[in-house]
């Protein structure tokens, strides 16, 4: 079995370096602490949102009087819930006056209806909300644009409950920054709703963890032009981005995760957005763990599929009592599907309902 492994491993090495590489091609360490610290921040948001589901719901007000999982009580008391949706979506909205964000953390599939969206992988024509409301402030021209049916329907679930809330935090907080961030289901939903709050003039920056894809192919190079993808790559590059802007979408991804991998390219879905891939198993995941690989490749989710492939085949009884596929599919600087351990945000200052 071990001489199997070996020569499956090294056909796989083989395969994916048969790709042609470009200069982006050449994945680099993330060599920035302010950086990496928003990556950590917006990690513990999303461990907010499955606070929704884990301990009896989560309430507006203050985060710490919210709910009673860790990541409430021990939040500073001056971060504020604006609103709660636990519908077809589950998400929170929240925002923090001293740095200037309204925050939508979007949560992971926790029910079966959650699972039944996450495979309605039926591609389907995408029509924007925000066009069919009269919001739209940018016009989407983009021959046969598809998107993931099941995230579609959850994104306009969304929508339905918060339109409301959101444009009332627009006009009440003109300057924040919005940002739009999710994990696993949360992360497909945080790309589809902040691609539509784009169309709407919001100008958010999306931070997805664990998605899966939720565009066909030129929808994905349109939001890759939208979002200016390529010149963002290039600003990580020289080392020139010194936190996530507005107007960025950005992906995390960690070793092992087949989760980002699905639907498969060979079914008509591509990912758009810059990827951050976390190169260590366990927490801690420090930010020398952390490698920028840019723009979505095929040989990446190639090279996935086929390492965890390989190490099933290799140790398939390791794998189930290490919970090696799952691991990898929660930990994202801390175990994010778990509400506990959002010690780091900088709270509010002050309710913005007052």
């Amino acid at each position: 079995m071990k001489l199997f492994a070996s020569f499956f491993f090294l056909f796989i090495a083989t395969f994916v370096n048969s790709f042609p590489l470009a200069k982006r091609d050449t994945p680099f360490v993330l060599d920035n602490n302010a950086l990496y610290n928003d990556l950590l921040q917006y990690s513990a948001y999303c461990g907010v949102s499955y606070c929704i589901t884990t301990f009896d719901g989560i309430e507006t007000g203050r985060l710490n009087d919210a709910c009673r999982g860790v990541d409430c009580t021990n939040a500073p008391s001056d971060i504020y819930v604006v609103d709660v949706v636990d519908d077809v979506a589950h998400a929170v909205i929240m925002v923090q006056k001293s740095s200037e964000e309204i925050v939508i953390a979007f949560q992971g599939s926790s029910t079966f209806l959650d699972w039944i969206l996450d495979f309605t992988f039926i591609p389907i024509d995408f029509e924007s909300y925000g066009f069919s409301k009269g919001l739209n402030t940018k016009t989407l021209d983009v021959e046969d644009p598809k998107v993931h049916a099941g995230f579609k329907l959850a994104s306009q679930n969304f929508f339905d409950y918060s339109i409301e809330v959101l444009e009332y935090l627009r006009a009440k907080y003109p300057g924040y920054k919005m940002v739009v961030t999710g994990h696993s289901l949360g992360g497909a939903l945080a790309s589809l709703v902040g691609v539509e709050l784009n169309l709407m003039g919001y100008n958010p920056a999306i931070i997805s963890y664990a998605g899966p894809k939720v565009f066909g192919p030129s929808l994905a190079n349109w939001v890759d032009n939208e979002f200016d993808t390529s010149n963002y790559v290039s600003r990580l590059e020289s080392q020139s981005v010194s936190s996530i802007e507005p107007g960025t979408y950005t992906r995390v991804t960690h070793i092992g995760d087949i989760v980002p991998c699905v639907p498969l390219v060979r079914m008509g879905y591509r990912h758009a957005g810059s990827e951050f891939y976390i190169d260590e198993r366990y927490i801690p995941q420090n930010m020398d763990s952390v490698v920028i690989r840019g723009e979505f490749k095929e040989r990446y989710e190639i090279q996935t599929l086929g390492g965890v492939l390989a190490r099933v085949i290799y140790d398939l009884p390791g794998t189930l009592r290490d919970f090696v596929i799952i691991a990898a599919h929660n930990y994202y600087f801390r175990v994010v599907t778990q509400c506990n351990g959002l010690m780091d945000i900088i709270g509010l200052d002050g309710n913005p309902y007052d």
